[in-house]
């Protein structure tokens, strides 16, 4: 079986769509794509900042924002965080738990309208010592848009699971 297929075959003509990676798929310095890219906008960054309780006036007040940073307005750090880790959801979607997030770095704003793109390289792995068929995977993520500037870069250990372990089969993938 091609370790990285879309679709396993599971009987004579009859394929299933395969979604995530398991720990054994994953090798160090793989880098995988995370598409579709996101395209922010104005409204949704209102909508979360302000559900967040943040009231800082450059991602909540549009007039502010114009008068002392102008250009297009900016989204907040923590959404694009949020939505990074979200992309990246398909693509690691074994996941038993998130051990830990380290140098997180926002070298640009993203603006709205700016479409952002992500890709994560495998640093490291190893397999668990205390969780049988399970492995941990230490990976970069870097995150740019849409006219090439880089707006994020972030480091996760992941807990994974390994391939016939966790919930896929009995809910049927």
């Amino acid at each position: 079986m091609n370790r990285h297929a879309s679709h396993s075959e599971v009987s004579p003509g009859v394929y299933l769509e395969r979604m995530g990676l398991f720990f054994e798929d994953m090798e160090v310095g793989e880098t995988y794509e995370h598409r579709p890219g996101k395209t922010f906008t104005v409204e949704e960054n209102l909508c979360h900042t302000l559900r967040a309780l943040d009231q800082t006036p450059a991602l909540t007040d549009l007039h502010f924002h114009e008068q002392t940073i102008g250009g297009p307005p900016t989204i907040n750090p923590l959404h694009v965080l949020a939505v990074l880790t979200g992309m990246m959801t398909k693509t690691f979607s074994k996941i038993v738990a998130n051990l830990a997030w380290k140098n997180v770095k926002f070298h640009e704003p993203v603006r709205a309208g700016d479409t952002v793109y992500a890709e994560s390289t495998v640093l490291e792995k190893r397999e668990s010592k205390s969780r049988p068929g399970q492995g941990i995977i230490h990976v970069r993520t870097t995150a740019k848009t849409h006219d090439g500037r880089f707006v994020c870069t972030f480091e996760r250990h992941i807990l994974i699971y390994g391939r016939g372990q966790g919930p896929y089969e009995a809910a049927g993938y």
